[in-house]
C-alpha cells in the first residue's frame, strides 16, 4: 500500500485513477497550506502537484518516504529538481497531455497578434467602426522562427506549414534529419536566425540555459517589425527589454501567455497602457482546455503508479534516460560504457579533471525519445553511464544514473560528449579520463554476437571481456615476465581464465590483461608486482559493480 498526497486541484480523471487502485491510499488535500504540508509530507510515498505547491529543499528534507513526485502539467518550476535527484526521488510530468492545446493556443495568439483581434474587439464593443487602423499582415509567405522544436514546437511547425509559412528552427538538441522531416530549416546561430524572422515563437523549458535567452542583444538582432510570441514559460524573455523594444517600435508586437511572476502586477512592464495596442496577453491558458486538463491529470497519475510499482513508465523529467525505452544493442553499450569507465578510473593515478566520451557508429545516433529535456544537462545515456562508472569507483555503488551528472558538476569535472562516424568497428565507444598531467583512454565495442570487448587501453591493443577479476599490468617487453606471473598465480592456486598482451611499437613496453577465476590476497598481488618486475599493476573486481 502506497500513501499518495494530492496537494493541488487536479482533474477528476486523475483522482478516479488513484482512488480505484487498491494499492493506493489517497489523501486529496488540494488546498493544503505549507505548514500542514511540512507536518505530514513525511508520511507519503508519492505526491501529485500542479504549480501551486512549492516542492523545495525544506519540503523534500522532511519527505523521508517520498519516491515519486508527479506534476499534472508540463512545467516543473515549482519543484527543486536537483534536490529531488540527490535524494533519488523521481519527478514525473505530463508533457504530451497538453501538446495540442498549447500548439493551438500558440496559433490563436499568433493570429490575434498579427490581425489585432483583441484591439478590434475592444474598438467595436465601444461603438467604433475603424477598420483601417487594424490592418494586419498574412502568415502566408512569412518567415517563422521556432525556438525549440520539441513536441509543441513540432506541432506548431505542422500547422504553420499549412499556412504557407517559411519555417526556421533554433534547437541545438534536435537533429537535422528530424527538422527536415518537419519541413524546417535548422539554424545554428540564434541571433542570426532572429535577424531573418518575421515572427518568433518560443517552445523550450525554463532552465539555466534558457533563462532570459531573449535579452537586449537578441531583441536588437531581430529585424524591425518582428512579432514575438511566448506561450512556453515565463522567464525565457527579458520582459523589461521586450517592453522597451515594443515602445521603440523595434518589435512590431508581442503575445505573452506566460510571465516571470504570475499573476503579473499592475506595474509589470508589459502591462503598461502605452503598449496595449501592440500586445496580446492571456493568463497562462496554453493548457487550459477540458481535454488537456483531463489528459495531463490521467497521464501524470498513471505514470506515478507505474513508477511506484517498478513498472515501465514515461516522462520522468529528472531521469537522464528511461532504461525500458533502450533497445537491446543500446543496453549492451550502456553496460559497456559503465564498465569501460570503471576500468579507466582504476588506471588513473591522479585526481580526475575531465571525462570525454567519444561515440562512433549508428547505435549512438538514433533520436532518443528516452532522454529528458528538463534537466540542466543533456547527455546521451552512454555518457551518463560512463559518469556513473567513473564516480562509483570513489563514491560507491549508491551513485545512481540520476545523481552521477549532478555529482560530476559539484566536483567541477568537465564533461565532453562527441559523436562521429564508425571506422574499423561498426560501433566504437572511447572513454578518456584526464588528470592534471595524465590521460587514460579505454576503447570498447560489442561484437556481432553481442559480446562486450575492451579492445584498447592507452594505445595498447588488447581483447578481453570486462567481467570478473581483472589484473592489468605494464611491463618492459622482455622474456620471462609472463612466465613469472603464471608461476606465481599457479603456486597460489589461482587459475588464469584468459590472458591478452598488447605492445606499442617502439616503446619497448607491453600491457597485459589477466582474467582470473578467484580472488587473490593483497600479499600475493604485491609479490606479483615485485617478482615479475612490473612497472605497475592494477587489480579490478568487476563483480562489485554487477
Amino acid at each position: 500500500m502506497w500513501n499518495v498526497l494530492v496537494s493541488d486541484p487536479i482533474h477528476e480523471s486523475g483522482l478516479n485513477v488513484l482512488s480505484s487502485d487498491p494499492t493506493i491510499q489517497l489523501e486529496n488535500r488540494p488546498s493544503i497550506n505549507r505548514k500542514e504540508l511540512l507536518e505530514i509530507v513525511g508520511e507519503f510515498h508519492a505526491l501529485v502537484t500542479r504549480s501551486g505547491t512549492p516542492i523545495d529543499e525544506e519540503v523534500l528534507s522532511r519527505a523521508t518516504k517520498l519516491e515519486v513526485i508527479a506534476r499534472a502539467g508540463v512545467g516543473v518550476d515549482n519543484i527543486d529538481l536537483l534536490e529531488a535527484s540527490k535524494r533519488g526521488i523521481v519527478v514525473i510530468n505530463a508533457p504530451t497531455g497538453n501538446t495540442l492545446a498549447a500548439a493551438e493556443h500558440t496559433m490563436a495568439m499568433m493570429l490575434s497578434l498579427i490581425r489585432h483581434v483583441p484591439q478590434a474587439f475592444h474598438s467595436i464593443s465601444s461603438g467604433e467602426w475603424k477598420r483601417s487602423i487594424f490592418t494586419g499582415i498574412q502568415l502566408h509567405g512569412k518567415k517563422l522562427l521556432i525556438i525549440g522544436l520539441g513536441r509543441i514546437g513540432s506541432q506548431v511547425a505542422l500547422r504553420c506549414r499549412s499556412f504557407g509559412m517559411e519555417l526556421l528552427a533554433y534547437d541545438p538538441y534536435i537533429s537535422r534529419y528530424r527538422a527536415e522531416r518537419l519541413g524546417v530549416v535548422l539554424v545554428d546561430d540564434l541571433r542570426g536566425a532572429l535577424a531573418m524572422a518575421d515572427i518568433v515563437t518560443l517552445h523550450v523549458p525554463l532552465t539555466e540555459e534558457t533563462r532570459e535567452m531573449i535579452g537586449e542583444m537578441e531583441l536588437k538582432a531581430c529585424r524591425k517589425g518582428t512579432f514575438l510570441v511566448n506561450c512556453a514559460r515565463g522567464g525565457l524573455i527579458k520582459e523589461q527589454a521586450c517592453a522597451m523594444a515594443l515602445r521603440e517600435g523595434h518589435l512590431g508586437g508581442a503575445a505573452f501567455d506566460v510571465f516571470k511572476m504570475e499573476p503579473p502586477s499592475e506595474e509589470h512592464p508589459l502591462m503598461a497602457q502605452d503598449l496595449k495596442e501592440k500586445m496580446v496577453l492571456t493568463p497562462h491558458l496554453g493548457a487550459n482546455t477540458r481535454e488537456a486538463q483531463s489528459a495531463v491529470s490521467r497521464i501524470a497519475v498513471e505514470n506515478l503508479i507505474s513508477a511506484l510499482k517498478k513498472k515501465p513508465y514515461e516522462h520522468a523529467v529528472n531521469l537522464p534516460f528511461l532504461d525500458h525505452l533502450l533497445r537491446d544493442g543500446e543496453k549492451e553499450y550502456l553496460s559497456l560504457a559503465r564498465k569501460a569507465a570503471i576500468i579507466a578510473m582504476h588506471l588513473l593515478k591522479e585526481p580526475l579533471t575531465s571525462v570525454r566520451v567519444f561515440m562512433r557508429g549508428p547505435v549512438f545516433n538514433r533520436e532518443d525519445e528516452s532522454m529528458c529535456f528538463e534537466l540542466p544537462y543533456r547527455y546521451s545515456p552512454f555518457t551518463i553511464a560512463s559518469l556513473k562508472g567513473v564516480l562509483e569507483v570513489r563514491h560507491g555503488e549508491e551513485v545512481s544514473y540520476m545523481f552521477a551528472p549532478l555529482l560530476a558538476a559539484e566536483k567541477g569535472i568537465l564533461i565532453e560528449e562527441v559523436k562521429g562516424d564508425s571506422t574499423t568497428y561498426h560501433n566504437l565507444l572511447e572513454i578518456s579520463l584526464k588528470g592534471e598531467r595524465e590521460e587514460v583512454i579505454v576503447k570498447a565495442t560489442v561484437t556481432e554476437e553481442g559480446k562486450q570487448r575492451i579492445i584498447s587501453i592507452n594505445g595498447y591493443s588488447v581483447d578481453f571481456i570486462p567481467e570478473g577479476i581483472v589484473i592489468i599490468f605494464n611491463n618492459h617487453d622482455r622474456p620471462g615476465v609472463i612466465g613469472k606471473i603464471g608461476t606465481s598465480l599457479g603456486n597460489s592456486g589461482s587459475n588464469i581464465a584468459s590472458f591478452t598482451l598488447g605492445r606499442k611499437n617502439g616503446s619497448g613496453l607491453a600491457l597485459g590483461v589477466l582474467l582470473i577465476d578467484n580472488e587473490i590476497t593483497e600479499e600475493l598481488f604485491e609479490n606479483l608486482e615485485d617478482d615479475a618486475d612490473l612497472l605497475w599493476a592494477v587489480r579490478i573486481d568487476l563483480r562489485r559493480y554487477s
